[in-house]
């Protein structure tokens, strides 16, 4: 499993876009609490602001000028750090009180408020503040600017949208990596389902997929997947089941009847005994056909290879095309063998050779007079991935859309079946006895005509 695999699974894409949609949403909620803790925060500083002028109009409508100038001069002497600052001019706009410069460069807002920036000292170092304020008359000619700082809103409102944004970021890494682990996870898990119906696919019918271990829906997958490949074998035995009865209940009257057949043949003469020798090759073919059913069933009934000898292969594919030899010559076909090297593998040499043979009987069926077919041998080392036996003719070849069904039993392609006799089971016998010895049968094209691929597993010499 790759990462690719993992970044463009379902899961993980959904993983996104619901962290994306989730992180879009959080960035929503961090604007509005930004602009509502800064519309919150400068409120109550305006009204501070307010609050202390109507502080001042109380002391200046009690005390006058006098009253005025003290409490200012308490509040200035105040350690506060957030403290107000204050200017107080007369009739002619002279500054007579405060800290406040006389002609500050204001920025008019609404309402009458205004803002400005003035330096501070701060440990020494000149530091620029901004500052909210607002005028009002005192009475008697005198006007008073109170102001505040809000440096200190602007840093907390900056510090809690970064915060916020840091969490939003920190969730949106976290959910994308924990989305790719939980993806992983999960195509893991699938891959491992779909490695086990790869292996029954290729002829272990007879087993299951795993469930212990599982949680969720693959368990729930799996289960259900289990009775559906139990209730496939048992209509599938049932279906072999009654081809074989059928099989093996004819072969025995149809062998008697064909003995019969050839005993009276020996009584006749002329058009009789001729007539009567083609039934009796009917009754061959039946028979051939029969016992070929029986031997798939055998090899098919979910049995494998135990106790097989070391076969050349090389040897038995030069017994194979010498078989085939005289027939290819009387239909001037070119028949080759290319074996350079022997190659070892553990069978059962008669099943081997009569899979070699029903390739070759198909090609020399199929090749039109004046073709070739030509029969390799590609030796592999033990552990590797085996020995590789390819025949190739230069026949009509097999469509591609037809190249799976040729290997069910009696299924034979639409335009061979008026042109040529078979009986639809050679291809079904060779991949029987391929995968009885653990191998694998491939068709191809052979530009023109059909490629069988062999494989079957090699064993050191």
């Amino acid at each position: 499993m790759q990462i690719k695999d993992v970044v463009n699974s379902l899961t993980f894409r959904y993983i996104v876009k619901y962290v994306t949609v989730l992180s879009a949403t959080v960035f929503m909620l961090v604007v509005a609490l930004y602009i509502y803790f800064s519309y919150s925060s400068f409120r109550e500083l305006g009204e501070s602001v307010l609050d202390e002028l109507e502080t001042l109009q109380l002391v200046y409508s009690g005390q006058q000028m006098p009253g005025v100038q003290q409490y200012i001069e308490d509040q200035l002497s105040s350690p506060s750090v957030n403290r107000f600052y204050y200017l107080i001019t007369d009739n002619g706009g002279e500054k007579v009180l405060g800290d406040l410069p006389q002609s500050p460069r204001y920025r008019e807002f609404d309402d009458g408020w205004l803002g400005f920036e003035m330096a501070l000292q701060n440990w020494g170092e000149s530091v620029d503040v901004e500052f909210l304020a607002h005028p009002r008359g005192l009475g008697d000619g005198y006007s008073a600017i109170v102001a505040r700082g809000y440096d200190d809103i602007v840093e907390q409102g900056k510090l809690v949208f970064r915060t916020l944004i840091l969490v939003m970021s920190v969730m949106l890494v976290l959910g994308i990596t924990g989305g790719f682990f939980s993806a992983a996870r999960a195509l893991n898990r699938v891959e491992l389902l779909n490695r086990d119906i790869s292996r029954i696919v290729r002829g272990g019918a007879e087993r299951r997929l795993q469930v212990e271990g599982e949680k969720g829906y693959v368990r729930a997958l799996a289960e259900v997947m289990n009775q559906m490949l139990e209730q496939m074998d048992s209509l599938m035995q049932g279906v072999r089941r009654v081809s074989d009865n059928i099989a093996h209940d004819l072969r025995t009257p149809l062998t008697r009847m064909r003995n019969n057949l050839s005993q009276l043949e020996g009584r006749l003469d002329g058009q009789d005994a001729t007539q009567l020798d083609g039934i009796i090759e009917e009754c061959d073919d039946l028979l051939s056909s029969f016992n070929a059913l029986l031997r798939i069933s055998t090899l098919e009934s979910g049995s494998r290879l135990v106790d097989g000898s070391n076969v050349e292969l090389r040897a038995l594919l030069r017994d194979a095309v010498e078989l085939y030899e005289p027939l290819a010559l009387e239909r001037n076909i070119d028949l080759t063998l290319d074996a350079p090297q022997p190659g070892l593998c553990k069978g059962e040499a008669d099943l081997l050779v009569q899979m070699f043979a029903n390739v070759l009987d198909n090609a020399i069926k199929y090749t039109p007079s004046g073709g070739d077919i030509r029969v390799q041998l590609r030796v592999g080392t033990a552990g590797s991935a085996g020995h590789g036996v390819v025949i190739s003719d230069s026949g009509p070849g097999i469509p591609v859309v037809e190249r799976k069904n040729v290997f069910r039993r009696f299924y034979r392609v639409e335009s061979s079946r008026t042109e040529l006799p078979g009986h639809g089971l050679g291809l079904s016998l060779v991949q029987a006895i391929a995968q009885y010895h653990f191998g694998s049968v491939e068709l191809g094209s052979a530009n023109p005509g059909l490629q069988v691929r062999i494989k079957l597993p090699a064993v050191a010499g």
